[in-house]
């Protein structure tokens, strides 16, 4: 003959009012849960069901801008034929100590078909507004601390500035890259990204994202060399310029200068790139 067990239950509200014995078990019927007691605190303790565990699991997305959720673990691109955005949850809401891995698995990433990690409002990453994946089969795994900031904790893509050399008292070398769209207007117009203050320049380059209208040429300089990175440079729509200089030190932020000549800018965008080395003290 069989048995059957059958645990004492109740609704939610009627086990958030029971103190059962200790080690005693009882039925959530409201929420299909376990309840152990420990004999004096009233509700006991709540078994967690499955869905609400965290597990590692793997979020496929193909080809497309992808809000994380707090539930996700790693997030693989299995398509990618453009840049797309990963935006972030607020930093607040995700668990901590545990990491979040966003991968290219396609190897179709590149400094084009990128991808960047966007946090939530005023969450940064390592203190900066987005993380950009930037090479094949790149990743980058991020943690949060709770409270507005994630961490970056593994990657694998070309950062905007890199360590190159460093000694045991802080002196370090880096090299760096920073990319800024001018939209052109006027006799010339002023970059908003400055070259940085103590640093070594070797080369800004220019590349015409739309056609400029209204000048027959251009230039790029800083004030009191307005060629000093390319002269009489084409205006059409993709042409590019290296802007190679002899390494030049730069000791406080300075200026980028468009200039037209043959006339005066009615329009186009020229994205400038700037190509430099900080060379810095020791710390301590």
């Amino acid at each position: 003959m069989s048995e059957q067990l059958q645990l004492r239950r109740g609704t939610a509200s009627q086990v958030a009012a029971f103190t059962g014995a200790q080690g005693e078990t009882v039925m959530d019927t409201t929420n299909n849960r376990l309840v152990v007691s420990d004999g004096s605190t009233a509700g006991g303790w709540p078994a967690a069901k499955l869905v609400e565990v965290i597990t590692n699991g793997r979020t496929p997305v193909s080809d497309a801008a992808y809000s994380a959720l707090t539930t996700d673990r790693m997030i693989a691109y299995t398509a990618l034929s453009a840049a797309r955005v990963v935006s972030l949850p607020p930093a607040s809401a995700y668990p901590t100590g545990t990491r979040l891995l966003i991968v290219d698995e396609t190897g179709n990433c590149s400094t084009t078909k990128t991808l960047t990690i966007s946090p939530n409002g005023s969450d940064v990453i390592d203190g900066a507004t987005s993380a950009v994946v930037n090479v094949a089969y790149g990743f980058i795994g991020v943690e949060s601390n709770q409270s507005g900031e994630w961490t970056t904790v593994d990657q694998g893509f070309m950062p905007a500035l890199a360590n190159i050399a460093a000694a045991a008292h802080g002196a370090n070398l880096q090299i760096g890259m920073l990319e800024t769209l001018v939209t052109l207007s006027g006799g010339s117009t002023n970059a908003s990204v400055q070259i940085p203050a103590n640093c070594i320049v070797l080369a800004v380059g220019a590349r015409v994202v739309t056609a400029i209208t209204g000048a027959t040429s251009y230039e790029v300089g800083v004030s009191g060399n307005l060629s000093q990175f390319g002269s009489g440079l084409s205006i059409s729509a993709g042409s590019t310029n290296y802007g190679l200089i002899g390494p030049t030190a730069f000791y406080s932020a300075t200026t980028l200068t468009i200039t037209a000549t043959g006339g005066s800018f009615s329009g186009g965008q020229v994205r400038l790139s700037i190509a430099y080395m900080l060379a810095n003290p020791s710390a301590a």
